[in-house]
């Protein structure tokens, strides 16, 4: 399979600096052979432009109830992060998104819902990013992603997607929130999006949660070799496969939705989270299904890691990507995709 690296160098939506620091610590590390040990080739396109940021543009208050920080230069990377990963679908790639801040969404989802329809998201992460400027407290664009990609919220946010099919709320899928404010709580109930807080998705267990994602059968999480074994075997389990639906996944993996133990290297720690292997397991079974068409990571500060743990977290977790997406291979096409061309 071929990958690009698109790097998202802003800290803008976020409290304090890091994040913006965040691709090219992980590049430095090994992001490209994390994703190239399965075989895969893997393209990194370096960053997109955004807004230079330095300690004089570090969060302070709205003036007034509404306002919003630094919206301006928000909207501005997320149009850049439609323009690149716009451009590695179009070339046949699979966009993976290294952040910076979670705002990245804004502008990746529409990308994807503009080339192969509505989108199913599963959103990992320790809060609920769904307030908008009449819930929000701080004006903090960070905490109001989610639903800008939904529609809601200040418009020079929701007008980046606004000629892309929207996300619908039955197959938005907030994985492991567990910090949620007042306006996440209202907003969540009123946009009516699938909440799975941390206790429900480890009693289900992750390949549960990934067909309920997925909305397909236990077949279709699977690795494919042992699929095609079954499907051989069972004209029934072939019709299933055949009438499953084929969703169209946005996987975003936020850096606080592990325990602080294993990720203390974050913007906001909240504890109770989930450990590497889980979320690991989890992404792994969505991106096997083979219908996961952008991901995206985000929200590590790794100024705060401690003994390199957030970093071999998130190692942990692309390994177990790389090797899933390896199981689907250049093989995989459906519907309304292109596919994957001889060169990124």
């Amino acid at each position: 399979m071929r990958i690009r690296i698109i790097g998202v160098p802003s800290a803008w939506g976020t409290r304090e600096l890091g994040a913006q620091r965040t691709p090219g610590l992980l590049r430095e590390h090994g992001l490209v052979d994390w994703l190239s040990r399965a075989g895969h080739q893997v393209d990194d396109a370096g960053d997109v432009d955004v807004p230079p940021q330095g300690e004089a543009d570090i969060w302070r208050a709205p003036d007034t109830k509404g306002g919003l920080v630094h919206v301006a230069e928000v909207a501005a990377m997320a149009r850049s992060v439609r323009a690149a990963v716009g451009a590695a679908l179009d070339d046949g790639c699979l966009p993976v998104v290294v952040g910076g801040e979670c705002s990245v969404c804004i502008g990746a989802v529409p990308a994807l819902a503009a080339r192969r329809g509505p989108v199913t998201v599963a959103w990992l992460d320790a809060h609920g990013d769904m307030n908008t400027p009449d819930t929000s407290a701080s004006g903090l664009i960070t905490g109001m992603p989610c639903a800008a990609m939904l529609g809601h919220g200040d418009p020079r946010l929701t007008a980046i997607g606004d000629d892309a099919p929207r996300p619908e709320p039955e197959r938005t899928f907030l994985i492991g929130g567990r910090d949620l404010d007042p306006g996440d709580v209202n907003n969540i109930a009123e946009f009516a999006i699938q909440h799975l807080d941390t206790e429900s998705s480890r009693a289900s267990g992750p390949e549960q949660v990934a067909m309920r994602v997925l909305g397909v059968p236990e077949l279709a999480v699977i690795p494919p070799e042992a699929r095609a074994q079954i499907v051989a075997l069972d004209p029934a389990a072939a019709a299933a496969i055949a009438a499953a639906p084929r969703p169209n996944v946005y996987l975003h993996f936020d850096v606080d939705s592990l325990d602080p133990e294993f990720a203390p290297g974050v913007h906001d720690q909240v504890a109770g989270g989930f450990d590497p292997a889980e979320v690991a397991t989890l992404a792994g079974y969505l991106c096997a299904s083979g219908h996961v068409g952008v991901i995206t990571v985000a929200s590590a500060n790794l100024d705060h890691d401690v003994d390199h743990r957030t970093m071999d977290s998130v190692r942990t977790v692309f390994a177990s990507i790389a090797d899933a997406l390896a199981a689907v291979g250049s093989q995989h096409t459906r519907p309304n995709h292109r596919p994957l061309t001889p060169a990124c």
